[in-house]
């Protein structure tokens, strides 16, 4: 069997666009097919061109590479179609965390909840769904793959808003087999840096789900014993490493393991994606008397995340002129999120993975249309299909919704231009605590991000 033709728009992604050219080189199932490298940086393009080329001839795989700027010219006849592209990402979002701190709202990753999120979303669904034009009209078979944060809101956006385009939403979270390693080290049954036999996956049984980058594992098992009070265990003994190690400088990374263990007392649940999960509660705010422990989460360092970017940059750049060896490259032990689902479904492997779309009963206490990030089965015909989870428990639930709601709002936002609606939703996001103060972040960032956001705002 051939293999697939597969678009990736953003070629230059920081996350993607290597790990999409090792996949498609390396496995059996993806090679032989099309890879179509889109970005709208001529300079981008031609160094993942490049690449792509030096892995394809390092390994005589029969992959073919094609490429442009414009992706109407390649996607014709497209089996997939990935979503991994952001204008200026450091920017805006330095952008977002600085003008919400002035009034009092702080974000540590500024992408997908608080006026962070919702602005992010603003600028990318516009693009996201003139794309979903061009798909409909050149390869209306292809399946939409969206990994562009806010994942939640633009898979949303693309349920409400496309809904002939055939699509579902990725995060590199709760990637397997990777993630189910790491739990099997906080229930405790294996050493940080150990890999578990086949047989000890096996025995492992565990449940996550809620939104993207708000999930928790609520049960989790090893041969029927419950494990999650070593999880708290585990939790303690990282928490008093961080400290004794000095805490990262870096936002998001931060501090993590003792936000962890503060939510899982709260909720006897462990939020899988806590970087991102410790901005989606108001607790580690500034708000209230008593002062937060072990800190107030501290602002999205765009300067820091810009130079990670330009450093991963330059050391592609080598890695695509041959300064650095291809090899190098193809020594990387596994490739993508998105394209190990590619594999699964285009070679029929009945793979299970986490993904974000429709919740269809999944969750039994929560909407059939609730966006939400589960384990589900995949395949070429029908896309995901969660597998079933149970109840969601009181307390994550009314958070689940409440993000739910923000998300569903910010989409009918950035698709109507709609300023009462924009309002309404920073109202309902969880961090905003002040009429006042989110009508002036408004006012400000539409202010300054008028020359990426529609004209329509302005009318």
């Amino acid at each position: 069997m051939n293999g697939p033709k597969v678009a990736v728009i953003g070629a230059g992604s920081y996350f993607f666009g290597k790990p999409v050219i090792w996949n498609m080189v390396k496995s059996e199932i993806l090679s032989g097919g099309t890879l179509v490298l889109v970005d709208t940086n001529p300079d981008t393009l031609k160094t993942m061109m490049d690449l792509a080329q030096r892995a394809i001839d390092a390994t005589n795989s029969p992959t073919k590479v094609i490429g442009s700027t414009d992706r109407r010219e390649v996607i014709k006849d497209c089996d997939f179609v990935v979503l991994s592209f952001s204008v200026r990402n450091a920017w805006y979002r330095g952008v977002d965390t600085r003008i919400s701190k002035k009034y009092g709202v702080t974000m540590c990753s500024s992408d997908t909840i608080g006026p962070g999120g919702i602005f992010r979303a603003m600028r990318e669904i516009p693009e996201v769904l003139a794309i979903c034009s061009d798909i409909e009209e050149l390869c209306p078979e292809a399946w939409l793959i969206n990994f562009i944060n806010p994942t939640s809101v633009l898979g949303i956006a693309l349920m409400r808003y496309a809904p002939n385009v055939k699509s579902f939403a990725l995060c590199d979270g709760n990637h397997l087999p990777i993630s189910t390693t790491y739990y099997m080290h906080l229930a405790g049954l294996i050493g940080e840096k150990e890999t578990p036999s086949a047989e000890m996956i096996e025995k492992f049984e565990y449940k996550i789900a809620g939104v993207n980058h708000c999930t928790f594992l609520t049960e989790c098992r090893y041969d029927g014993e419950d494990r999650m009070q070593y999880f708290k265990e585990n939790l303690q003994k990282h928490a008093k490493d961080e400290q004794l190690k000095g805490p990262s400088p870096k936002a998001k990374p931060r501090l993590n393991y003792d936000y962890a263990l503060q939510l899982m007392d709260i909720y006897e649940a462990y939020p899988t994606a806590i970087s991102h999960t410790k901005e989606y509660v108001p607790f580690f705010q500034r708000y209230g008397v008593i002062p937060n422990t072990p800190e107030p989460i501290i602002p999205f360092d765009a300067y820091l995340r810009a130079e990670e970017m330009a450093e991963a940059w330059e050391k592609t750049k080598k890695m695509a002129s041959g300064e650095t060896s291809i090899e190098e490259f193809l020594s990387l032990d596994h490739g993508d999120h998105a394209t190990d689902i590619i594999e699964s479904m285009w070679g029929n492997l009945g793979k299970s993975f986490f993904i974000n779309s429709a919740n269809r009963g999944a969750v039994t206490n929560m909407p059939d249309d609730a966006f939400l990030e589960l384990e589900c089965n995949v395949d070429i015909k029908n896309g995901p299909q969660p597998k079933p989870f149970g109840e969601m428990p009181r307390g994550i639930l009314g958070l689940q919704m409440q993000v739910l709601d923000t998300h569903e709002l910010t989409a009918e936002a950035a698709v109507t231009c709609n300023h009462n609606i924009l309002l309404r939703a920073m109202m309902t996001d969880p961090l905003i605590n002040n009429i006042g103060d989110a009508k002036m972040i408004i006012k400000e960032l539409l202010e300054i991000e008028q020359d990426i956001l529609p004209k329509k705002w302005y009318q």
